[in-house]
């Protein structure tokens, strides 16, 4: 497989703005989703708080690869903060 073959360019929408990143196929999409965040200048949050939805709004899992999700080159992923992420945590004293 040609090294061009193991890169796919996926386009993350966070706040209505498009970050195309290219991500390597076998690497989990994590890695691209912690680059466009940084990309964006959204790193108050850490990146499991955020969710990754395609354009049908099916919750992707960070953990798989884009090759595994079936995504191709271009597709538009939408990357928000997950409801509830970043709220206070009442367990501790």
């Amino acid at each position: 497989m040609a090294e061009k073959d193991q890169k796919v360019t996926l386009v993350f929408i966070i706040n209505g703005q498009d970050y195309p990143i290219e991500a390597n196929v076998h690497a989990p999409l994590m890695e691209a989703v912690q680059r466009a965040l940084a990309k964006s200048g959204n790193t108050g949050r850490p990146p499991d708080e955020w969710e990754v939805r395609d354009a049908s709004g099916v919750l992707l899992e960070k953990n798989r690869t884009p090759k595994d999700l079936g995504l191709l080159e271009g597709v538009r992923l939408f990357l928000s903060l997950r409801v509830g992420a970043g709220g206070v945590d009442q367990s501790s004293p």
